[in-house]
């Protein structure tokens, strides 16, 4: 018995141990007759067609904003829309009063009295009824600042690019934002006063920088944008009113009730997408340069006669883009592009973000058929080993100047769960999805060495429902088409069931892997995966397959064999005989 299973270890082996590259299985290792095992290698025809990505639920710290046109997909666009966090507790300094001494006799940061105010910065007061006798100036605006901060970006570092920053005047909700198709105008009026925040022109590359600093490790560039004076005072003397109102009970919630998010959207240049990593809004104020011990303000500097060095500075708070608030992705893909691109029915098309993914046919019955189709004793012996799925990907020969990269990581998941394990943040589990992640920098497909288990767990779909139509006489499916919109189906038979429920139907989708990076785990060092996400950055691949497969002749035979794809089956037998 031993040698059996020694065996079929020995043809897993053989089975997984193919690279990338390669999607042969070969059983030239395992014996053709020995203790009775009889080991069989299957081929299955696996049909494949472009579909529409529809929208997708992209829960991301990373914001997208710019333009890019690709011949072949036409016009990518891209902005976001995000709420800012207010770190708890939250203060602005005092107005300066004759010290700036805290109570435990401290210098600390003041802002000017009335006497400092100048031309460049307005007083805020507690009250705006300039007669009343308890008037007191509580503080001071002098702009609001907002720097995108981002470490990488696509297409022409020198494309003249220019971005708008608006006002939400809605608060972002987390039942839709974080789905791709969100339509900004529901949550901003561009026609409202202080609506329009700031705009800003840049190119990717800022030449104004010496090389010397952009050379720099720690050099992060960033678009910075100065808000309009009416709106910068304004929204800068409400946060600072409130602030001081609350003291340190100024928080997220008090905050968003005076300043609910922003939206960056492109709107002048082609060529550059910017992968926003953070939005970080402050609020300007002036202050007093004070003695540290004596916390008394300096006074003016003469530097030479008729000149002085002011004694005043400017301090801010800063309120930023975090894991802790929403943050929404607006896309949107040339329509008519990506629609001509899925009418190509000789190979098919992973498009990435939001654009085009690969639907995949598994022949589910086949193969259920070619293994139970037999006597019931016999039927008990016949083992699914090993199901493998190789996706060749075409090479691109395109002179492009700017071309899209081949996404490096793809998921294949049941079509069924696609929007579901995303909402959810969930990993693939090898039963209802299977992660492709490239163990060479030139691999030429996908190549998913075992996926058994999504097999079977396919199969046990088909059971439940076959099992519930003989007792139930019936089954109701819920049917949802990319648009998200659900209509509930009744079928009385497992044939019309399998045509609806689509429960053969897997899909591949190009994602973003996080890894935790820990060598803790095995001898030599090894990374687990924490996290999948659509991958939101511009990219394709042209794989082999397409609808063109679909077509059968009288007999059910391929009529165009070359874009059909093949599932490749081990099982074997332990020799019993039926009755």
């Amino acid at each position: 018995m031993k040698a059996k299973y020694a065996l079929i270890a020995l043809l897993a082996i053989t089975f997984w141990g193919c690279d990338d590259n390669t999607a042969g299985l070969g059983l030239g290792m395992f014996p053709g007759s020995d203790q009775n095992i009889n080991g069989k290698l299957s081929t299955f025809d696996v049909t494949t067609e472009s579909v529409h990505a529809g929208k997708i639920y992209a829960m991301t710290n990373v914001g997208y904003v710019g333009k890019f046109t690709d011949e072949t997909f036409g016009t990518y666009q891209a902005g976001f829309l995000a709420e800012l966090n207010c770190p708890s507790g939250m203060t602005f300094p005092g107005v300066y009063n004759g010290t700036a001494l805290n109570d435990k006799k401290k210098a600390t940061n003041i802002m000017v009295d009335e006497a400092g105010l100048g031309d460049d910065a307005i007083g805020i007061y507690n009250t705006d009824n300039i007669n009343d006798p308890k008037r007191k100036l509580i503080g001071n605006i002098h702009t609001i600042e907002l720097y995108l901060w981002y470490s990488s970006y696509f297409g022409d570092s020198l494309t003249a690019c220019r971005l708008s920053v608006y006002a939400l005047n809605e608060n972002l909700d987390t039942k839709n934002a974080y789905y791709t198709d969100i339509t900004p105008e529901d949550y901003y009026d561009a026609n409202t006063d202080n609506s329009l925040l700031g705009t800003k022109a840049y190119t990717a590359v800022d030449l104004s920088v010496k090389d010397s600093i952009r050379k720099l490790s720690t050099y992060v560039p960033s678009v910075h944008v100065s808000f309009r004076d009416k709106a910068a005072k304004e929204i800068g003397k409400e946060i600072i009113k409130r602030a001081n109102e609350l003291g340190v009970n100024f928080d997220n919630k008090e905050f968003r009730k005076i300043f609910k998010g922003i939206y960056v959207k492109s709107d002048y240049g082609d060529g550059t997408v910017l992968y926003i990593d953070q939005a970080q809004m402050n609020v300007v104020y002036k202050c007093y340069a004070v003695d540290t011990l004596t916390g008394v303000k300096l006074e003016k500097k003469v530097v030479k006669e008729g000149e002085s060095k002011d004694s005043t500075y400017y301090g801010y708070r800063t309120f930023a883009t975090t894991r802790e608030v929403i943050q929404a992705n607006q896309l949107d893909n040339d329509k008519d592009a990506i629609q001509k691109c899925i009418n190509e029915d000789t190979w098919t098309y992973l498009k990435s973000p939001a654009g085009i993914f690969t639907q995949i046919t598994l022949p589910i019955s086949q193969i259920a058929d070619s293994l139970l189709n037999q006597t019931a004793e016999k039927r008990q012996s016949d083992i699914l080993n090993a199901v493998k799925l190789g996706i060749p990907i075409y090479n691109e020969t395109s002179d492009k100047k700017f071309g899209m990269s081949t996404p490096s990581n793809v998921l294949l998941i049941r079509k069924k769960y696609k929007d579901s394990f995303f909402e959810k943040n969930q990993l693939s589990d090898e039963i209802t999805s299977s992660l492709f992640r490239p163990t060479t920098t030139s691999f030429t497909q996908y190549t998913f060495n075992n996926i058994t288990q999504m097999i079977n767990d396919c199969l046990a779909d088909r059971e439940k429902a076959e099992k519930e139509i003989h007792e139930k006489g019936s089954i109701t499916i819920k049917i949802t088409d990319l648009d998200g919109n659900s209509k509930d189906e009744t079928v009385n038979n497992i044939k019309d069931w399998e045509d609806l429920s689509e429960w053969n139907k897997f899909v591949l989708i190009p994602v973003l892997v996080t890894t935790d990076s820990s060598s803790s785990n095995s001898y030599y060092g090894s990374s687990n995966v924490i996290s999948i996400q659509h991958d939101l950055k511009p990219g394709y691949a042209r794989l082999k397959g397409g609808k063109k497969g679909t077509i059968q002749d009288a007999k059910g035979n391929p009529v165009y064999p070359e874009y059909v794809l093949k599932l490749e089956v081990v099982s074997t037998n332990f020799g019993t005989k039926s009755k």
